[in-house]
């Protein structure tokens, strides 16, 4: 008898659990304009910022059915860091929410975000993007990198953008 309430508890407890799942789905892909990269002539460096061409959008949603219909006004929050793979340190690389998405249950574009509203920086130490409320989906995000110069001389840099969801 005792077996089987350990059992039945087990089983409960992996049920509560797995209750518990938020998921985050990224959609699009950035792209930098190459044509941003040219020089006006001798003396002048690149632009000192290029944003991303295409928005980038995140959606959270619950990986369960259970979640979604008992608890539709769940609140999480968003963390944002990098992982550089070939980085050069003078270059910075920036994000932003540029739209609130569409709510599960709001079709007027109020997605219940709020913050991220204004460029960060993104570093190695995860920090704090924006937070919100509810199932959202396609929020737009854009990226800007800056600090080029023509005297780090030609070469490919890149670093992963890692985003993670929490409850709030």
């Amino acid at each position: 008898m005792k077996a089987a309430f350990v059992f039945l508890l087990l089983i409960l407890v992996g049920l509560g659990v797995n209750g518990q799942q938020l998921e985050i789905r990224l959609d699009g892909m950035i792209t930098f304009d190459q044509s941003a990269f040219t020089i006006q002539g001798a003396g002048f460096d690149f632009s000192p910022t290029i944003e991303s061409e295409a928005s980038f959008f995140v959606s959270v949603n619950s990986g369960d059915d259970w979640d979604k219909k008992t608890n539709p006004n769940r609140k999480w929050k968003i963390e944002v860091r990098k992982e550089d793979l070939k980085w050069d340190n003078n270059i910075q690389l920036e994000i932003v929410r540029t739209g609130n998405g569409i709510g599960e249950h709001d079709n007027n574009g109020n997605g219940h975000i709020h913050n991220g509203n204004s460029y960060q920086t993104i570093t190695e130490i995860s920090s704090y993007f924006f937070n919100g409320k509810g199932f959202i989906s396609d929020v737009p995000i854009q990226f800007r990198v800056s600090g080029f110069s023509v005297t780090q001389g030609a070469g490919e840099f890149e670093t992963n953008v890692v985003l993670t969801i929490y409850d709030d």
